[in-house]
């Protein structure tokens, strides 16, 4: 999985490799610099990691973000909507950029890094 962060007038943007741009998404829109968030995130991962916790859910605006002691990944509402589009045949639904995941420890640098990168020092 590879990303970069960058800022703008508009604030952090973090942008993702193809196949896990939901994270990117995810990063720029639900979090951002917001520090409440952060620190959910944060105290999530060491319940995890520490064995105090099997899961983890947060939702947000837009996305939610699901953790298990293996894995972390980010889903789009729009993807739980129950909406069935009716696609014709050899027509694929492209939801690379509505849903991404990867290992919990890839995500926990992740984060270690976009709250490095926007001054959280949770």
């Amino acid at each position: 999985m590879e990303y970069e962060f960058s800022q703008d007038f508009t604030g952090p943007e973090a942008r993702f490799s193809m196949g896990h741009e939901a994270f990117g998404y995810w990063l720029t829109q639900e979090i951002g610099a917001r520090t409440d968030k952060l620190t959910e995130i944060s105290n999530a991962l060491n319940k995890l990691t520490q064995g105090t916790a099997w899961d983890a859910e947060i939702t947000g605006f837009e996305y939610d973000l699901i953790l298990s002691r293996d894995d972390a990944m980010v889903r789009a509402h729009a993807l739980s909507s129950g909406d069935d589009l009716d696609l014709e045949e050899d027509m694929d639904f492209y939801d690379s950029e509505s849903s991404a995941r990867c290992g919990l420890e890839d995500f926990a640098e992740l984060i270690a890094k976009w709250a490095e990168f926007v001054g959280y020092s949770g």
